[in-house]
């Protein structure tokens, strides 16, 4: 990345590595390297954000388009207020404008391009928009201050926030814990344990704590190669002989890290085990590599792979002594030997069977076309265990403080689970993924004021987590609820901590509530959502079959029509904004585009990169 500053001195941006800049027309534009994608930043003379927007599509040889909605969202330091407008699909192409305000001075971004474009190079768009900076920006800088030990009052605030908004953002139950100066200062859960109940959440409930899992992962392959078994470097095939993507070439080169890295250029493919989970083990994931193909270079854009970072779990468990057929188990076993039982977390696991036994678990709750969350039973989410090192964990609140605690220690170069260069490898980055943010190895690492701070947030079906440290400062936090897509919730948590840390003021939440009114307006749209109509329920229902992600059943359940994979079903409406096309109205898939050609007998499932097309069964 490279910065360019506006020769008026008004402003600066962040160019993408490859990116091509364009400072001739009244707006400076930034175009992707294949040209299928372009953002267009300035300042306007306007004091209306939808005059500016107007004239700004104008700027760039567009017709304003209608939008869809424009609504206040949360201001990015350095600017005062923020107005987003948002536009329906037109065909393959996506467009959004954002005005943002600094004491007056309206900042315009419009962006345009090729869903397949923001599939590949999401990462980069983000780069350029978060990029676009005022010049006099005077965020406040807390790089090298310390700050005092939270007190009383700081715990009290902080558990009076999470109790004030658990039920303002539909959460049923949360676990918080706060680790400073290398102690458990906080540990307490909130809520209940399912809608409906009355059990409460506490520091021993287990919660799914997903994608934050990736980082349990890229700790143990740490001591793996700290103990001599494993090397970042060394090729996946030295490990796994089986393993291939779809060059040739690249099957024999791709390191352990680059599994890990986010930074090999490989596309988010989860429908591939989610639509098959029932089917697949650790062996089968690693088989279907053979057709995964690499969206952009290594290095050149961040992107996110559930089966790459699994197969780097599975990689460990070969190179600590797991044979091929048992690569899950292996996984498993390590997981234990090397993290969880050192650190004493015990009741952690990747195993159903145990918690449902134990009977001290949260239940999972998704959001669902009725604008509120509603329950799913835990078995949904053993569509997660093909890709377990990736994100299948159960843990506590007691439990992660203690993981909480060990990479504080191992941060502050004290006594921690690994040593102190082991961690600066896990920390250093790999690839940008915002101007201010980059990915590790399992972790992000964000310039958060000047600090470092240093986290991963996880999302299953049905629970959100996040868990967030600053080495320097010597603290973190870990958040953990039974409510799926609840980041608004769990990232307004973790800012209230980081503003009472600092002694900054109560500004985070504000754009929390915006976020948090958006969701509502989008949840109160797909409320309208109408059911499919009985004829074309008729002619739809039947079974479809894909190359990819096999068979799956349209069937009618009274006037509802269901959209059955097996692992789970979920029923389909019209989508109010692209009455072209349905929507996934309830269940893991919520909000997913489907699309019934009649004429073709094809249901199409999906958008962008992730687009896959059912043939009908005759």
């Amino acid at each position: 990345m490279s910065t360019w500053t506006d020769p008026q001195g008004r402003f600066s941006l962040v160019l993408p590595e490859g990116w091509l800049l364009d400072e001739s027309d009244p707006l400076v534009a930034l175009t992707s390297p294949e040209g299928d994608f372009a953002l267009w930043f300035g300042i306007s003379q306007e004091t209306d954000a939808a005059e500016a927007v107007s004239q700004a599509w104008g700027a760039v040889g567009e017709a304003a388009p209608a939008p869809q909605a424009v609504s206040a969202a949360p201001a990015r330091p350095g600017f005062d207020a923020a107005t987003a407008f948002s536009y329906p699909p037109d065909g393959e192409t996506v467009r959004k404008a954002i005005v943002e305000t600094r004491d007056g001075r309206l900042h315009v971004t419009l962006i345009r391009g090729a869903l397949a474009a923001l599939d590949r190079r999401g990462a980069q768009i983000n780069i350029a928009a978060t990029g676009f900076r005022p010049a006099d920006d005077d965020s406040t800088d807390l790089a090298g201050i310390t700050p005092d030990p939270l007190d009383a009052a700081d715990f009290a605030a902080l558990e009076a926030y999470v109790a004030d908004n658990l039920a303002g953002f539909d959460v049923p139950g949360a676990v918080v814990a706060v680790v400073q100066g290398g102690d458990v200062t906080m540990v307490q859960g909130f809520g209940v344990r399912a809608k409906g109940g009355i059990e409460p959440v506490t520091p021993d409930t287990r919660l799914m704590i997903g994608s934050v899992g990736k980082t349990m992962t890229t700790l143990m392959m740490a001591r793996l190669v700290e103990d001599g078994r494993l090397d970042w470097d060394q090729p996946v095939r030295e490990l796994l002989p089986e393993f291939a993507v779809a060059d040739p070439a690249l099957s024999e080169t791709i390191t352990v890290r680059n599994l890990v890295c986010g930074c090999s250029g490989v596309p988010r493919r989860d429908m591939e085990f989610l639509f098959n989970a029932a089917d697949l083990d650790a062996e089968a994931v690693i088989g279907s590599l053979s057709g995964f193909e690499f969206f952009t270079g290594f290095g050149e854009a961040f992107q996110y792979s559930n089966q790459l970072v699994a197969t780097g779990g599975w990689a460990a468990a070969a190179a600590a002594g797991a044979d091929w057929g048992v690569l899950d188990a292996g996984y498993a076993e390590v997981l234990e030997e090397r993290l969880w039982a050192p650190l004493d977390m015990t009741r952690s696991t990747l195993d159903f069977a145990q918690v449902l036994a134990d009977g001290n678990f949260a239940a999972p709750h998704a959001p669902h076309g009725t604008g509120e969350r509603r329950m799913l039973p835990v078995e949904a989410e053993q569509m997660l265990l093909p890709v377990a090192p990736a994100g299948a964990h159960w843990s506590t609140g007691a439990d992660m403080a203690r993981y909480l605690q060990a990479l504080l220690a191992a941060g502050t170069g004290t006594d921690g689970i690994v040593s102190p260069a082991s961690f600066a490898t896990l920390t250093t980055p790999q690839v940008p993924v915002s101007a201010t943010m980059s990915y590790g190895l399992g972790w992000f690492v964000e310039d958060w004021r000047g600090q470092r701070l240093i986290h991963h947030g996880g999302n299953t079906i049905g629970f959100t987590s996040d868990l967030a440290y600053l080495p320097e400062a010597d603290a973190g936090i870990v958040i953990l609820t039974n409510a799926g897509r609840a980041n608004d919730f769990a990232k307004a948590v973790r800012h209230r901590f980081l503003e009472r840390l600092f002694d900054l003021p109560e500004a985070h939440h504000a754009g929390a509530l915006l976020a948090r009114t958006e969701a509502e307006r989008r949840g109160e749209e797909l409320a309208a959502a109408t059911p499919v109509d009985a004829a074309t329920v008729q002619s739809a229902t039947g079974r479809y079959h894909s190359d990819v992600l096999g068979e799956v059943e349209l069937r009618s359940e009274g006037d509802r029509l269901i959209f059955d994979i097996g692992e789970m079903a979920s029923e389909v409406r019209v989508d109010p904004v692209g009455p072209a096309r349905w929507i996934i109205w309830s269940g893991p898939f919520f909000t997913s585009p489907l699309v019934f050609d009649p004429e073709a007998r094809t249901l199409t499932f999906g958008e962008g990169a992730a687009r896959y097309v059912f043939e009908a069964q005759r």
